[in-house]
């Protein structure tokens, strides 16, 4: 690949505002996402078929576009022709598995150009679906004029892999003014429970908020995006949320709906993303199928983001993932559009050394079969691809790479899958390695990790909302919230866990902190502080003709009233001046035997 940069000049925004700027014939870098690439393919003089691994983002842009064709399930190939004739400058938007019929209709493809956008999903979406991102680049190859799209190409030396690419030029944008998204890190054992708790605070009216010119406004909606259609049907599950209140937008429209009618009932199904204007739900749940070019218009939206590294095709790309999902709320009066909560654990234990042997002898394997399997007698091949292609339906490409588009092809060597599933590995291995690799790496994709300060309170709280804290450090927490007159983080603190407001109005921060933010001390001092009114009665009458007791008279007429009134309590001397409502005074005793002893001089003043 030839790389060539182009320089986007100061104070532009959309690539349409460049004077005479084209999309180029090869890979376009943008950098950047919502800089207007697609727009400006949907609005120019060329014939152009537009090709998106996401059904979504294609409905979303048909919607949005005067004009265009939307290829989708049930369009035949008469209407595609009849529009291609009908039509001076056709704009056809098409999923990768539909554009070879689009491609079919075409006689004389020497004017027309083809988008392919979002393309690092041919790489990343290899481990499911990896024949239908063979067959895009095989019949890509009849059209002379084809942009490669993208924010977030995948790593060079898995493009360069492919045998396209390397033939092709790679132009990179280069922009001066970049606006940073926010991103606050959240390590968790447990992801999935922290989105639970996320909307649970939500649903009990607990929002985030921040205080714009003088005003207070909440974040009274949430998105959340998982990657993992079974892990959004738990949270809305575990959660008790309503269809009124819940958006469900992932892809797979057939088996998805099924899924979700049996674990959550009637009622809910896979919505749309709103368009500028529509209403927009409390809840929206996404899985990576609107991760990149769908665009959202919710004016008071947080968004949340979950990466689980331990199950497969649910870990977030950092590189591209996170930097597909920075730009989709688009309105600039929503104040949190500027700021992700990324939640994640840790990748695999395996080693590096051990992944990439395992990878070679998968490979070499795989090979050695496909030669073995191609030289067999005709009988026994038609039976060993039948095999295969039943078995791949379940099995995908974990056991080998071996492909068989049908019975009457020779076996080939997938090699997509075997991109994926290096990327997949180099996804969890060197990005979510350790707490320093996931913040070097968010560095590396232009994400700032340290806020204004007009938002920091705004970051607190939504910290609070993505961490698993025990009773303890959320005891702490909360006091310091007080103490430094921080309302809005003390108040969302107070809807999950009321108490925490009882005990300290009861005890106070300093002596909350004398007790170690211990449940079990702060229970027993306020039990103890409820009967203190008894604990004097009784004083009164055991110290009414007495001025002064030694210490252990004290502590072991201490220790009896305890008793008595049920309190687990350590009796000491000082007790009575520091509860009681007595001054005490050290001095010495002399005791019916002679002997001296330490005691106190004993003085009612309360």
């Amino acid at each position: 690949m030839r790389k060539i940069s182009i320089n986007v000049p100061k104070g532009v925004q959309y690539l349409k505002e460049i004077k005479n700027f084209e999309l180029p014939n090869g890979i376009l870098n943008k950098s950047v996402p919502n800089c207007g690439a697609t727009t400006l393919a949907l609005d120019d003089k060329h014939k152009t078929i537009i090709a998106s691994p996401r059904v979504n983002l294609l409905v979303n842009k048909h919607e949005q576009t005067q004009g265009t064709f939307l290829v989708k399930s049930g369009v035949s190939t008469d209407r595609i022709i009849e529009y291609i004739n009908a039509t001076e400058t056709p704009k056809i938007l098409v999923t990768y598995d539909s554009i070879g019929r689009v491609i079919d209709c075409i006689d004389d493809k020497t004017d027309w150009r083809v988008v392919t956008d979002e393309f690092q999903y041919i790489i990343s979406d290899g481990s499911f679906k990896s024949e239908t991102e063979m067959k895009l680049l095989e019949k890509i190859k009849a059209m002379p004029y084809v942009t490669y799209l993208s924010a977030t190409p995948c790593l060079d030396e898995l493009l360069e892999q492919i045998e396209i690419f390397q033939e092709i030029d790679y132009y990179q944008l280069v922009w001066e003014d970049v606006e940073k998204v926010k991103v606050i890190r959240r390590r968790s054992s447990n992801p999935i429970k922290v989105a639970c708790k996320i909307v649970n605070n939500y649903k009990e009216g607990a929002y985030p908020s921040i205080r714009v010119q003088g005003e207070t406004i909440f974040s009274r909606e949430c998105v959340i995006f998982v990657n993992s259609v079974k892990n959004i049907l738990s949270v809305i599950k575990s959660t008790e949320l309503k269809p009124e209140e819940t958006n469900i937008i992932v892809g797979n429209p057939k088996k998805n709906e099924n899924d979700i009618k049996i674990l959550l009932g009637e009622g809910f199904e896979i919505g749309h993303i709103p368009l500028k204007g529509e209403k927009h739900k409390k809840f929206t749940f996404c899985t990576s199928t609107v991760f990149a070019g769908c665009d959202f218009y919710s004016t008071c939206a947080s968004t949340f983001v979950i990466s689980d590294c331990h199950r497969t095709n649910t870990t977030i790309d950092i590189s591209t993932d996170l930097v597909q999902i920075a730009g989709r709320q688009r309105l600039e009066c929503n104040p949190f559009r500027k700021y992700i909560t990324f939640v994640y654990n840790f990748g695999q234990n395996e080693t590096e050394e051990d992944y990439w042997e395992s990878l070679k002898k998968k490979c070499e394997q795989s090979k050695k079969l496909i030669n073995y399997y191609n030289q067999a007698p005709d009988d026994i091949s038609e039976k060993l691809k039948s095999d295969l292609m039943k078995s791949q339906n379940y099995l995908k490409y974990s056991e080998s790479y071996i492909m068989c588009k049908d019975v009457d092809h020779p076996m080939e060597f997938n090699y997509i899958a075997y991109i994926s599933d290096q990327y997949e590995y180099m996804v969890k291995a060197y990005q979510y390695k350790n707490g320093i690799a996931v913040k070097r790496c968010l560095e590396d994709e232009n994400f700032e990790l340290v806020g204004n300060q007009e938002y920091v309170e705004y970051e607190e709280q939504l910290e609070y909302l993505s961490t698993e804290l025990s009773f303890n450090e959320m005891m702490q927490r909360y006091c310091n919230a007080q103490d430094n007159k921080k309302g809005r983080l003390f108040s969302l603190m107070e809807f999950e866990h009321p108490e925490i407001k009882y005990y300290y109005k009861q005890l106070g921060s300093e002596r909350i902190k004398a007790l170690g933010y211990k449940r079990s001390e702060l229970n027993k001092e306020i039990s103890t502080k409820q009967k203190r009114g008894m604990i004097c009665n009784e004083l009164e009458k055991r110290l009414k003709d007495k001025s002064r007791m030694s210490t252990s008279e004290i502590k072991a007429m201490l220790k009896g009233i305890y008793a008595e009134l049920g309190i687990e309590k350590a009796a000491k001397a000082t007790d009575l001046q520091n509860f009681y409502g007595y001054e005490i005074k050290e001095c010495k005793m002399s005791m019916e035997d002679g002997s001296r002893k330490n005691g106190y001089i004993i003085k009612k003043v309360k």
